[in-house]
């Protein structure tokens, strides 16, 4: 038996904040016995990291270059902050890193946040770039979540992970299925921004809205969701292509709030029906589960049942908020331990690879090493 304590740290595109989950998994002959989240929590971002990660897509190499290595210093001293409030002594850290580009057609995906750099601020190993290797094998290094449904979360047959974007999962058979479905969060807070609110709070502005059927017609049409899975997305995707949409047209916010809702419910169902069709599943009833910050927004839950249940009997089940909002974060440390074990971290019926991959770059620390 082997216990592993962990660090997992996920920069996501809602940018509000470093999600830390101090993890504990068992395992044994190299399967996981047993798991859980110890202590979790969201570091803020000050806001000049809040404004400075939002606008990297259009910074020069230099500046680039440098954020990757400040960034890493910067969550290694939130990492500190962490283990102030809760005082662990962790075997090793997994950092996901914050993502400012991914084109896997081009064989690139980047997420800075230096790995190096938050072993030497924190002292403690760091484990990073989970999806480089993925990509090196012609993957599309996006969705990693199917591991986390695989080893932490199993017995549904959907997941849908709803965060900045928002992706599915399905276990068929011996086989994982999952690709990125499009946008959610990403949009809901940018319009509830232009309202000077954080986010719509359980959806309650949405909610008072009405569809725009032109509005919902354009964010369908985009050529992404044309396409046949495995496929992924990129935040650049979402800033580009899907917010101008939403931010551009000429409607109140609490339409377009509500509008945005529909989309998402739209696409998801739309995605889960071609599944279910192409995979050739049958069942009387599917269980699915719902995770992500999107999982607390009433008025889009509901939109998501409705239109589910226009494509099967889909039971969908929300979990306990520490899960809601730290599964990511928990994938990130049960990541690194199957780089430690030397397991695969990356599925290749899910990211199209040639083959799975031990996704990880290990950087060793001054308190200890791996």
């Amino acid at each position: 038996m082997k216990t592993y304590r962990v660090l997992g740290l996920m920069s996501g595109s809602s940018l509000d904040g470093l999600d830390i989950a101090f993890c504990k998994f068992n395992f044994e002959n190299q399967q996981l016995t047993s798991w859980h989240i110890h202590h979790a929590e969201t570091m803020p971002f000050s806001e000049e990291w809040q404004a400075k990660l939002k606008a990297l897509p259009q910074a020069s190499g230099k500046e680039l270059t440098l954020a990757h290595a400040h960034f890493g210093h910067y969550a290694g001293e939130l990492v500190n902050q962490f283990l102030k409030q809760y005082p662990q002594e962790p075997d090793f850290i997994a950092s996901h890193g914050h993502t400012i580009f991914h084109y896997p057609d081009e064989k690139m995906t980047l997420q800075i946040g230096d790995g190096a750099a938050i072993a030497a601020v924190t002292g403690y190993p760091v484990i990073s770039d989970f999806r480089a290797m993925d990509l090196a094998l012609g993957g599309q290094g996006a969705p990693v979540a199917p591991i986390a449904d695989r080893f932490l979360l199993n017995g549904y047959d959907f997941y849908l992970n709803l965060g900045g974007i928002a992706n599915v999962t399905c276990h068929v058979g011996e086989k994982y299925i999952a690709f990125d479905i499009g946008g959610a969060n990403q949009v809901l807070n940018a319009l509830a921004q232009k309202l000077d609110l954080p986010y719509d709070i359980g959806g309650v502005i949405a909610a008072s809205g009405t569809l725009n059927v032109e509005l919902l017609a354009q964010a369908n049409a985009l050529p992404y969701h044309q396409q046949p899975y495995p496929k992924s997305l990129g935040n650049d995707w979402v800033q580009e292509q899907l917010l101008p949409i939403f931010l551009d047209f000429d409607a109140k916010i609490s339409d377009k709030l509500h509008t945005a809702c529909m989309y998402t419910a739209f696409q998801v169902a739309k995605d889960i029906g071609q599944i279910i069709e192409k995979e050739q599943i049958e069942k009387d009833h599917y269980k699915l589960l719902a995770t992500g910050g999107g999982a607390l927004n009433q008025f889009l839950m509901d939109c998501i049942r409705n239109a589910c249940s226009k494509v099967a009997d889909i039971e969908i089940i929300v979990p306990e908020p520490e899960i809601i909002g730290f599964k990511e974060a928990a994938l990130m440390a049960l990541m690194g331990v199957l780089r430690v074990e030397n397991l695969p971290n990356c599925i290749a019926s899910v990211t199209g690879a040639s083959r799975d991959a031990v996704g990880g770059a290990i950087h060793q620390g001054w308190r200890r090493t791996l």
